[in-house]
């Protein structure tokens, strides 16, 4: 059975790792271009590579297995700290508050200005709760031209997550009982997904809510206590065929697909299955590739430690959060203009969405470099008083 570690053998992963900003850049990048390139390739030529844009969404799931991963190591590492949840939740509010509600009161400005819909369920975005239906959002966030929250369900989920793993880790304290804790709740999550489905519930409710993702958050808590424990070693020596092991199985059920008669009632059972088991594996992929990139030496962490990579996993948080609602305003505004100077309706896409990323980029820059960066120093205020101190770089959302 896993053996807690001394805080020594735990250490590394505490601390800031280069590589998981290059992997937390390749998510962002992915997600971006499964959001700046929509319907690029629909009934051309081009089609394999449309379907391609549309597995980038899969960057949010590594963003919530790098969460679970990285916040169950802050939390597990400084359980014995006398600041445990003061520091915890200053250190995230200071991250994840200032930019987020940034963004919603400069939209409120501007509601007079550019003519804004706003509605009761945009509520539910000052409290997080745009995952759910308490509001009656039916996770629709369309604030009219152009600009759109949806995807800030993401931040909701990982935001409920914070609010209840630190009490978790907390009072739960031993390895062995999280992990249990961990796989346990991983696979109500998943069964959970099977019920849904199969019972026809709102499929945003089974994307988006907390309960029914929770596996993805608490694999990469998985891997974060494994690697804490005398499992470490062959958890990093396996990553890399787990990973390939994943990939492999995931091609083989998406080819498998074709295999089934079109309107048989077997294609139904098929794609309810799938859709409730793509998270889990998903995340198990994720988990192996972040393992995969924490192997020293190994050619897949010198990948992800590359400089342009890890740039985008810099201004990951800034990306995502400020993309979307870029991508939406440019396009409508500019684009019968794009339109008419390419003639050509993908070529008018992709320019607008190339020219978005670039427009993306240079708000996420500025707003970490300008804005963020005034909170994050404040930081230094809430730092962990066990040696080797947390400084694992923040959790985009994704």
């Amino acid at each position: 059975m896993p053996q807690i570690t001394s805080p020594r053998e735990a250490g590394p992963y505490s601390r800031h790792v280069p590589s998981l900003d290059g992997l937390r850049g390749m998510a962002v990048l992915a997600v971006m271009a499964s959001h700046l390139f929509p319907g690029t390739t629909r009934g051309t030529w081009l089609q394999p590579i449309g379907a391609t844009l549309i597995f980038g969404a899969n960057g949010v799931d590594l963003f919530f297995v790098l969460s679970g991963f990285l916040i169950t190591g802050i939390l597990f590492d400084s359980i014995s700290d006398s600041g445990y949840f003061r520091k915890f939740y200053a250190r995230r509010t200071l991250r994840i508050f200032p930019l987020y509600y940034g963004v919603l009161f400069l939209l409120f400005l501007l509601t007079p200005l550019i003519g804004f819909h706003w509605h009761r369920m945009n509520w539910a975005l000052l409290f997080y709760l745009q995952n759910t239906n308490i509001f009656g959002t039916f996770y629709t966030f369309q604030l009219g031209h152009g600009i759109s929250l949806d995807h800030f369900w993401s931040l909701a989920v990982e935001e409920q997550f914070y609010l209840v793993w630190p009490l978790a880790v907390f009072f739960i304290r031993d390895l062995r009982k999280l992990l249990w804790v961990c796989c346990s709740v991983s696979f109500v999550a998943l069964l959970l997904r099977f019920l849904l489905i199969f019972h026809h519930v709102n499929y945003n409710f089974v994307n988006r809510s907390t309960f029914s993702r929770a596996d993805s958050l608490l694999l990469g808590a998985v891997l974060a206590l494994l690697l804490r424990s005398r499992l470490h070693d062959a958890v990093l020596a396996s990553a890399k065929k787990i990973f390939f092991a994943i990939v492999a199985v995931i091609v083989a059920l998406n080819l498998s697909r074709f295999l089934i008669e079109r309107h048989s009632e077997w294609l139904f059972a098929f794609d309810s299955s799938y859709l409730a088991i793509r998270y889990t594996l998903v995340a198990l992929g994720s988990a192996a590739l972040i393992a995969w990139c924490l192997r020293p030496s190994s050619r897949t962490r010198i990948f992800f430690e590359g400089r342009t990579l890890r740039f985008f996993g810099k201004y990951s948080y800034g990306l995502y959060v400020l993309h979307y609602a870029a991508a939406g305003f440019f396009i409508a505004t500019f684009r019968s203009w794009i339109l008419h100077f390419t003639s050509s309706k993908l070529i008018g896409v992709v320019v607008a969405g190339f020219l978005t990323f670039l427009v993306a980029i240079v708000l996420a820059y500025a707003s970490y470099n300008l804005y963020e960066k005034q909170f994050l120093r404040m930081k230094r205020y809430f730092d962990y008083d066990r040696s080797g101190a947390v400084k694992t770089p923040s959790p985009a959302a994704h």
